[in-house]
């Protein structure tokens, strides 16, 4: 599947766009989990037409992940992708979506 090719193209970071809050499977779940502790930075979006993806209903801190606050899946690639050309910190690249 894609998600898998990009871990083996070497990713350093993967927009998933989810249902409603960003929401996915719990076996799609552990996937991103594992990409995240191999140092991938995973951001969660929402195909939905509006709202903001939250940590809610997942811990995206103890799962490692980004959620992308009110960019559409489109717009948080492009964050995502500036972002990692300056830094990898997942800590600052949150920063980074809760500001733009």
């Amino acid at each position: 599947d894609l998600f898998q090719a990009s871990l083996k193209s070497h990713a350093k970071g993967v927009v998933i766009a989810g249902v409603g809050n960003g929401n996915v499977s719990a076996g799609f779940l552990k996937a991103m989990q594992e990409a995240s502790q191999m140092g991938v930075v995973i951001v969660r979006s929402s195909r939905v037409g509006s709202g903001e993806v939250t940590s809610g209903e997942i811990d995206d801190k103890a799962y490692g992940f980004i959620t992308s606050d009110n960019l559409n899946p489109q717009k948080a690639r492009v964050l995502l992708q500036l972002a990692l050309t300056k830094t990898n910190d997942k800590a600052k690249i949150q920063e980074m979506f809760e500001e733009y």
